[in-house]
């Protein structure tokens, strides 16, 4: 896609989610939703950009918020554009340490909370504005860059997984899928930082395009 074509026209860009949103590791300057609205920002100098990432934001952490903070339901609904990375937290309590199996045992039920906690947050989120541009990012897999490679197959899969049920959530409210898992894989050792989860500077940069491309 002609990148130009992906230009939105907003006047408030709300950027929601976890510790990717909001740019741990690195400089706010560098943070995705920084160079993004940058981005947007050449051919709608009047943006506006709102970051509300939380470092260990989950799913249901996420509809808390937009169910009960004013604030943050206030700026959903004026926002033309919002951005929206969910679900690593998740999953995380999965991995023990490096000497520890991942525990699948309780993949049923998180799967199944998972899901009815994003169909309730897209009813919030439609509910307080219908009109928005709403995108929302796959998840990656950082594990083949740090010392959990060796339950990158098993990972992947579990990945694989809630990435399917994120984009089957993503397209029935109308959202549309920013597809991280596709932008990082092979390319772990070069995005990912030093503590093997979060993106580094040129990680971030990565996602930036690619929420501005789709």
């Amino acid at each position: 896609m002609d990148a130009l074509k992906a230009v939105i026209k907003v006047n408030l860009y709300l950027a929601l989610g976890d510790s990717i949103t909001k740019g741990y590791g690195v400089p706010n300057s560098f943070s995705f939703p920084r160079l993004y609205a940058d981005f947007l920002r050449r051919h709608n100098p009047g943006l506006h950009m709102v970051n509300l990432g939380i470092d260990g934001l989950t799913i249901s952490g996420l509809l808390v918020l937009l169910q009960r903070n004013h604030d943050i339901r206030l700026s959903v609904s004026q926002a033309s554009l919002i951005t929206l990375t969910i679900g690593s937290n998740d999953l995380l309590h999965l991995i023990g340490n490096p000497n520890q199996t991942i525990n699948t045992t309780q993949l049923p039920i998180l799967f199944n909370n998972m899901s009815k906690t994003l169909a309730q947050i897209g009813e919030e989120v439609r509910r307080l504005n219908p009109m928005a541009t709403v995108k929302v990012a796959t998840l990656y897999n950082p594990l083949p860059a740090g010392p959990y490679a060796v339950y990158m197959a098993l990972a992947q899969g579990v990945i694989d997984n809630a990435n399917a049920m994120i984009i089957t959530w993503a397209k029935h409210y109308r959202f549309k899928v920013i597809y991280l898992d596709r932008e990082f894989r092979g390319k772990e050792q070069l995005l990912i930082s030093q503590d093997h989860v979060h993106p580094n500077a040129v990680g971030y940069q990565v996602i930036a395009k690619a929420f501005a491309r789709y």
